[in-house]
């Protein structure tokens, strides 16, 4: 499935970490695994892992609970125990043993074991979503391994429009979170439909999968943001090496934005222009402070108990921005929350506040205190190309007007006048038409992405303003931004 194309190394077939025992469970079973599970005490769901070829050649896996929305879970280790595979997803194992003509499973999590069977299926069940692309397409798609730093290797997916010698290339960078090339979350595949978009009207477009995720390697619990900066850069030089395209840009949605502005401002020769889709524009603390308390709201506090909410919040974070090591940083968040009354302990557990980056076991990851400590603003301040600037008014997991004030603020402070920005009225983080915004609501619209936020990106992208020539370019802003509603929730 993988093409190796010029100016790409072409792998050998590796299998990373994995014995005689393990190649074989995964060569000889490629494809969807799919089960009946039967938690204790809770409803049945379907559990399934798919077997498929990394981008380097190698063997892999990964998870997925399709009636979760969930699919493409990264597998971080795994490890043979005679004939059983284990796949190790960090905050559960599946061990997979081979009777004949399917999988005895067995799911581990929370120190309870369940068996059930998996069998071979077509593929993950999903929701019908009308905008999702489908073949023959009128242009070309390539698979592509690309290297990066430290031996990792990135799959990816290049799409070609024909009749067209050197088109402007788009190269989309996924938010937080395991993204995959498509950014599919719910059925939803947000890249594959602006992809497609963009391919049909005359502009190339690469799209990938983030580092330890789906068909690129590396272990995706350890990544911070200089891992996606130093991808999203090899990236763009593969590209450029090719020396097919005309201009070259980066569209980033949410955390991609701030990628691509720290990559943009630090190799300005690198990027011809820049879409920022629910970009931050806020350091990495205001931006969860944010977006911690519209969750609490969003989870039934009203304004007194959000206050109250936000001082232990804070405390949580300014406790693992002091601590680098993660033993001291865990005792010390234990130590804050076994302090709390049993009044505030059942204010958090009841408004929420005990998930995501309030959570034991995402504090002890590299990423959260990566994330606080981050600040983008002095990136975007140093970006020089043009600059399309986009965020829904109904965003409640990056705050819309704060962040895209702040954006443009940063820019105009570097000198640059090429920007455009605009707040999108109804659309939600993931750029859909919504009605509250919320998190519960994403899986519930028939649409991935809104015309108008398709439309507008396209004309920014092919728009001859993106010509680096032109000595100037448009400043739009929207009239209405500081009286536009923000809102937001945890990614």
């Amino acid at each position: 499935m993988r093409l190796v194309i010029t100016c790409i190394v072409v792998f050998a077939t590796l299998l990373l970490s994995a014995n005689n025992a393990f190649a074989d469970v995964l060569k000889d079973h490629p494809g969807y695994w799919l089960g009946d599970f039967q938690p204790p005490g809770a409803p049945k769901i379907r559990l399934g892992a798919e077997v498929f070829v990394r981008a380097d050649g190698s063997a892999w896996a990964s998870l997925a609970s399709p009636d979760q929305g969930a699919v493409d879970i990264p597998v971080l280790r795994t490890e043979t125990k005679g004939d059983t595979l284990v796949l190790d997803a960090g905050f559960a194992k599946l061990a997979l043993t081979w009777q004949q003509d399917h999988f005895a499973g067995e799911w581990e999590q929370g120190g309870t074991t369940t068996a059930f069977k998996l069998q071979r299926v077509s593929g993950f069940p999903k929701p019908h979503r009308p905008q999702t692309p489908s073949a023959p397409f009128p242009y070309k798609n390539e698979e592509l391994a690309i290297p990066s730093q430290d031996g990792v290797v990135l799959g990816a997916t290049l799409s070609l429009p024909r009749g067209i010698r050197k088109p402007n290339l788009a190269i989309l960078v996924g938010g937080s979170g395991p993204t995959t090339r498509d950014a599919e979350l719910h059925g939803h595949k947000l890249f594959a439909v602006l992809a497609d978009h963009l391919t049909r009207q005359g502009i190339a477009v690469l799209r990938y999968d983030k580092r330890g995720v789906a068909r690129s390697t590396g272990n995706f619990s350890q990544v911070v943001s200089a891992d996606l900066q130093t991808d999203l850069l090899a990236i763009i030089k593969a590209m450029r090496a090719r020396k097919t395209f005309d201009r070259i840009g980066v569209i980033g949605h949410s955390e991609g934005s701030e990628v691509a502005a720290m990559v943009t401002g630090t190799h300005p020769e690198q990027v011809d222009f820049l879409v920022s889709m629910a970009g931050p524009g806020l350091n990495g603390l205001e931006t969860l402070l944010a977006q911690d308390r519209i969750w609490a709201k969003d989870h039934g506090a009203d304004d007194a108990t959000a206050d109250r909410l936000m001082k232990y919040v804070r405390q949580w974070y300014q406790i693992i921005i002091a601590e680098a090591d993660a033993k001291p940083r865990m005792a010390a968040l234990k130590a804050l929350r076994d302090g709390l009354s049993a009044k505030e302990q059942a204010l958090v557990k009841k408004h929420n506040m005990d998930e995501g980056t309030l959570s034991f076991d995402w504090a002890a990851q590299p990423f959260v205190r990566d994330t606080l400590m981050n600040d983008v603003t002095r990136y975007w301040r140093k970006v020089r190309c043009p600059v399309l600037a986009l965020n829904g008014e109904l965003d409640h997991q990056v705050p819309a007007a704060e962040n895209l004030n702040g954006i443009v603020a940063a820019l105009k402070a570097g000198g640059n006048p090429r920007i455009e920005s605009a707040l999108l009225p109804s659309l939600n983080h993931g750029f859909q038409t919504a009605k509250t915004g919320k998190e519960h609501e994403y899986a519930t619209l028939a649409e991935t992405i809104a015309p108008a936020a398709l439309e507008r990106i396209t004309r920014f992208v092919i728009h001859k303003d993106i010509q680096l020539s032109q000595a100037k370019s448009k400043v739009q802003t929207t009239k209405d931004m500081r009286n536009s509603p923000s809102k937001n929730e945890r990614p």
